[in-house]
């Protein structure tokens, strides 16, 4: 019995509680009913703030900010449990003028007070938001960039459906306007409690520019941008000769900015380099089928990333709190059996000035390891690279606690003269990046400056005021000596300002 009267007795006050606090709304500008608003650097996110009550509440202030946030879960293998890590990246505070607020600062029944701020999406975050140990200065440059959203499906949207964005439950990026009305019971002014709060979530694609190409070794465990393999006429004959497939990082896949235009084709091109070094006389195998596909690969950390993450050592991180989700979408399936194969002859090829050599196949598809003879085989295949509409990509970055790269994987068939069950088939591992793009006639990350403004604040003289109360002479003007210090005296030396 008593319990019972204790369930109401708190049930009571929390509906007390809830008919007396404050309701916020929040409205943004070209908000559309069920989505969320999405915007990019430099973007203004324009809205108000709306408070009402149900009877007269004394307050002290509103607090208007634009956050962002990173939240990260890990299982440990070592020891049972979770770790986990909550970082807040951005805090923008909106300024609110005296005037906006009722004099006193009671909220009144039965009146609508509103609220109107002015955020502007940053392309950088303050220096502070990552202060943590780090192996070189171009990882500190990557954390201050600000990270896209991730791993919210409500936000994942093409304006009309929610899309997977290809991360996993363990980590998410999230940015939202918070609105919090605080009163203070004493007169500290650090002493305040929330009377209400209220959040809005938005979508932040920031612009992030091309980053240079990745640097690896051969003996990398992640790519793999060579490989060589034996071409036989069948399981237990003869080898036909040696099969060389390369390909290079291509150019990045340019991401359209939030709301971009449906006729925006986000697509790139990668180049496969084939060549057949023959036993004797061999022909080249006839090609097959290239089958792309793109690897998004989510790396999380309950502690701060020291350098930038890869998965070759991802056997040794369960046990200190960081984790890797892979995820892997399929693009095209291509038949290249067209593809022509050239023919050439290592004998023929002299050495030439380098003013007139150019690039060819044999400078971008080395020989095999044991080449048998002086003629070999070339190809090239061009596969195009399109991202699928039924996913949402988010560009590449790195941030403190949650990092994503793409990795493009390639997979090409060849058939033997000696019918086989499975065609045999080679396939690599290239690195390639997604990066996003501004809006169309919309501010750019670059700050473009005319050379007439270049030439006004770097070449032009500067003047010195004198007053009639000066003790000194003006110093001469920099156009006077200009042309001393450049006119070559008799002995063909250059004259010093002093002796002009």
């Amino acid at each position: 019995m008593p319990s019972s009267l204790s369930t109401r007795g708190s049930s009571s006050l929390e509906a007390f509680t809830s008919y007396a606090r404050p309701k916020i709304n929040i409205e943004l500008v070209s908000q559309v009913g069920g989505l969320v608003n999405s915007y990019t650097s430099k973007d203004c996110i324009e809205g108000t703030a709306m408070v009402t009550v149900d009877r007269d509440t004394r307050f002290d202030e509103i607090d208007i900010t634009f956050e962002g946030t990173a939240r990260t879960s890990v299982e440990r293998s070592a020891l049972p449990g979770r770790t986990g890590a909550y970082q807040t990246f951005l805090r923008l505070r909106q300024p609110i003028d005296d005037t906006l607020y009722p004099t006193p600062r009671v909220f009144e029944r039965g009146r609508t007070y509103q609220f109107p701020f002015t955020f502007v999406v940053p392309d950088r975050l303050l220096p502070h938001a990552c202060s943590h140990h780090k192996t070189n200065q171009h990882v500190g440059r990557s954390h201050t960039l600000v990270p896209p959203s991730l791993g919210d499906p409500m936000l994942a949207s093409d304006g009309k459906s929610l899309l997977d964005d290809l991360a996993p439950d363990m980590c998410r990026i999230s940015y939202l306007i918070r609105v919090a009305i605080n009163r203070r019971p004493n007169s500290s002014r650090n002493d305040s409690k929330t009377l209400a709060s209220a959040g809005k979530k938005v979508r932040v694609v920031p612009i992030i520019d091309e980053e240079p190409p990745l640097n690896f070794t051969d003996q990398d465990s992640v790519y793999c941008t060579r490989r060589e393999k034996d071409v036989k006429r069948g399981l237990m004959r003869g080898r036909l000769g040696r099969l060389v497939v390369t390909a290079s990082q291509p150019k990045p896949v340019r991401l359209s900015p939030p709301n971009g235009a449906i006729s925006d084709i986000v697509s790139t091109a990668a180049t496969v380099n084939l060549r057949f070094d023959p036993v004797g006389s061999e022909l080249p195998p006839r090609l097959g089928t290239v089958w792309s596909r793109l690897r998004a690969s989510t790396f999380y950390s309950a502690e701060p990333w020291a350098d930038y993450p890869s998965a070759s050592s991802a056997l040794l991180w369960t046990h200190v709190g960081r984790g890797i989700y892979s995820e892997t979408v399929p693009l095209s399936k291509l038949c290249v059996a067209s593809a022509q194969w050239t023919k050439h002859s290592a004998a023929t090829f002299d050495r030439c000035d380098s003013l007139q050599s150019t690039s060819s196949e044999d400078s971008i598809t080395p020989p095999s390891a044991s080449p048998a003879g002086q003629t070999y085989y070339t190809a090239s295949v061009v596969i195009p690279i399109t991202l699928p509409a039924s996913k949402a990509f988010v560009p590449t970055f790195h941030s403190c606690l949650i990092s994503r790269t793409y990795t493009l994987e390639l997979s090409i068939s060849y058939h033997t003269p000696c019918a086989n069950l499975v065609s045999p088939s080679a396939s690599l591992r290239v690195p390639i990046q997604l990066v996003s793009q501004p809006r169309p006639g919309g501010k750019g990350s670059e700050l473009n400056i005319s050379q007439a403004e270049v030439n006004a604040e770097f070449f032009s003289p500067r003047r010195v005021p004198v007053t009639a109360s000066s003790p000194c002479p003006p110093p001469p003007e920099y156009t006077a000596l200009q042309g001393a210090i450049l006119r070559p005296d008799q002995d063909g030396g250059l004259l010093s300002a002093g002796q002009a």
